[in-house]
């Protein structure tokens, strides 16, 4: 599918991974429509969004994303992770759009802690319309500080890369037509290998020293079958 001239809604847009699709999404010729939080809150009904024109894609990448806090307060990761998803689905429904949802690849680690189970939560109400389930993961290119200082867990296994490469894609991923669940990631390698890639002397932590130093269980290995 060609996304030029396609109206595309995003959800999220001034998020880290959001900016990088809204610019990759433009440069393809699409007609983007970022609404900041303002303008669109997608936990409300109706949403009460002017649109200028009807979208034919929807891209939710809006969530709650702090992994900590949302043992700590479930109550609103759980209605934006999960009603706001709902919320989303049906929208696109209504309006006859594609749906792509920015889930996560912490959904492939069990036991799952509070924000992977309301991530896969909000992928059935994905399911259920037939959209794309992006299941991955992603740094900024200054994740671990201007030298590498703040430290990495090791050895931690993953398909996560910089926020630019996942997004690039996420786009090769929609315009495929896909629907149902995809995998998005590089080669499994360790976290710290992909640290390195910026910060050759970035400082290595044990991992198990993780979990008491982010205060939840923290995962692994994340890795999956990838798709793209």
């Amino acid at each position: 599918m060609r996304l030029e001239g396609k109206n595309i809604l995003i959800s999220g847009g001034n998020g880290r991974l959001g900016k990088e699709l809204v610019s990759l999404l433009k440069q393809e010729g699409a007609c983007v429509m970022s609404p900041a939080h303002q303008e669109w809150d997608c936990t409300l009904r109706p949403c009460g969004l002017a649109m200028p024109a009807q979208p034919d894609i929807i891209i939710h990448a809006a969530a709650y994303t702090d992994v900590k806090g949302s043992e700590l307060d479930k109550n609103d990761c759980q209605y934006l992770n999960v009603e706001g998803t709902r919320r989303v689905s049906k929208l696109a429904y209504d309006l006859k759009a594609k749906l792509v949802y920015i889930s996560s690849d912490y959904v492939n680690v069990h036991p799952m802690g509070f924000y992977a189970f309301t991530k896969k939560a909000g992928e059935a109400f994905v399911s259920k319309r037939k959209g794309l389930i992006i299941r991955t993961s992603f740094k900024p290119r200054d994740h671990w500080g201007e030298d590498g200082l703040q430290g990495v867990f090791h050895p931690v296994y993953t398909n996560c890369d910089w926020v630019d490469v996942i997004a690039k894609k996420i786009v090769e991923a929609i315009c495929q037509e896909r629907i149902g669940i995809a995998n998005i990631g590089t080669e499994r390698k360790t976290l710290r290998d992909l640290a390195r890639e910026e910060y050759p002397d970035v400082k290595t932590i044990p991992v198990e020293e993780a979990d008491d130093m982010v205060g939840y269980i923290y995962p692994r290995d994340t890795c999956a079958e990838l798709t793209i």
